[in-house]
């Protein structure tokens, strides 16, 4: 049997609901030439004996079975070190891939050498309403890329494919430190060391519910953001204070910490140094950073819950460019501050927003 080039690496505990229509989505890819790896994490539900009868059928199914419940990190690094094809695929165990998924992940890296990791945009459903897709979008290139990872993940997880030099050579893993960040703080080291992209098709299906690790663990994953932020403030030559940090992270969620023109003022200045680093030290594309720090600028403004003063504030700066908004973001800025709404958490928010 000739080696595959693509494993595609399966975690599992407890999706006995899904894994069935996930599993078979990567097995019937029109691409063929894999392996796949599937590590069941000592799942208490049927998880373990859906995964045995579907391999059954399929010689290419390895399973892993691990012995303690190591939990996500752990268990992805388990599995790259398991992974024997030259390019390594993640897969959810709730997700469904679309069938040319890996078919066109595998076209791209064969094209474009220089690139290291690969993803796609994805459709995200609610497991309750299966037929509603809304499509969500990342920035395709990689110097685009880098001014998007300053501040958020633009790569989908479950939809990536990587060289496995990426760990072998690169010296890249998983780290528990970053616990329900990992996957960002991996592509924010990689930005500094190979080329990252998106294919700009939705290639994946990606499942919303309520016992999902991202939206139990909400507020953990914006409190270790922070210390994916060290990273870039690393590379950029940016203080990492915690006072500092704070100010990135308001700029990052668009949600300043204080409700004042003192700290909105801090903020500004952050967003200029940003500007100023990449003008001396280009490390992305200074258009795209602009425009997405003009939007940050913009929202964050309408976030400070100070009213008009926050307008006034706004248009003072020459962070502010209408030829950058769309009509629903100065609409949203006017609400926003004629409520002095609190984000997220109002009355008035969840009756406009949802």
């Amino acid at each position: 049997m000739n080696q595959p080039l693509v494993s595609v690496l399966i975690p599992c505990y407890n999706v006995e609901k899904y894994v069935e229509e996930s599993l078979y989505s990567i097995i019937n890819q029109t691409y063929k030439n894999i392996e796949i790896i599937v590590i069941n994490d000592c799942s208490t539900d049927g998880t373990g004996a859906i995964l045995h009868r579907i391999a059954k059928t399929d010689p290419r199914i390895k399973i892993e079975e691990n012995q303690t419940n190591l939990k996500l990190i752990q268990t992805l690094n388990k599995g790259i070190a398991l992974c024997s094809g030259e390019y390594i695929a993640r897969m959810d165990a709730d997700d469904i891939a679309l069938p040319d998924r890996l078919e066109k992940e595998v076209a791209y890296l064969e094209k474009h050498k220089d690139h290291d990791i690969v993803s796609t945009l994805f459709y995200a459903f609610k497991s309750d309403k299966p037929k509603k897709k809304s499509l969500h979008t990342n920035p395709l290139h990689y110097n685009e890329l880098s001014a998007y990872l300053l501040f958020k993940s633009g790569i989908c997880h479950p939809a990536v494919m990587m060289r496995k030099r990426v760990f072998k050579e690169l010296g890249l893993r998983f780290e528990q430190e970053y616990l329900h960040v990992e996957d960002y703080a991996l592509w924010s080291k990689a930005i500094y060391l190979t080329k990252l992209a998106n294919i700009g098709e939705g290639l994946l299906l990606y499942r919303v519910h309520k016992q999902q690790v991202s939206s139990v663990n909400e507020q953990l994953q914006v409190d270790n953001k922070k210390q994916v932020f060290k990273i870039h403030c690393n590379h950029l030559g940016l203080p990492q204070d915690e006072a500092f940090l704070d100010i990135y992270a308001s700029v990052a969620e668009c949600v300043p910490s204080e409700s004042s023109l003192d700290y909105i003022d801090k903020c500004e200045n952050f967003i200029f140094k940003l500007l100023d680093i990449n003008l001396k030290q280009p490390f992305c594309d200074n258009i795209y950073l602009q425009r997405m720090l003009s939007l940050h600028w913009l929202r964050l403004c309408a976030n400070s819950r100070l009213g008009f003063k926050a307008i006034r504030r706004l248009k003072r700066s020459s962070l502010y460019n209408k030829d950058y908004y769309s009509f629903r973001d100065i609409c949203i800025l006017y609400i926003k501050s004629i409520f002095r709404l609190n984000y997220k958490k109002s009355a008035i928010y969840k009756i406009i927003y949802g």
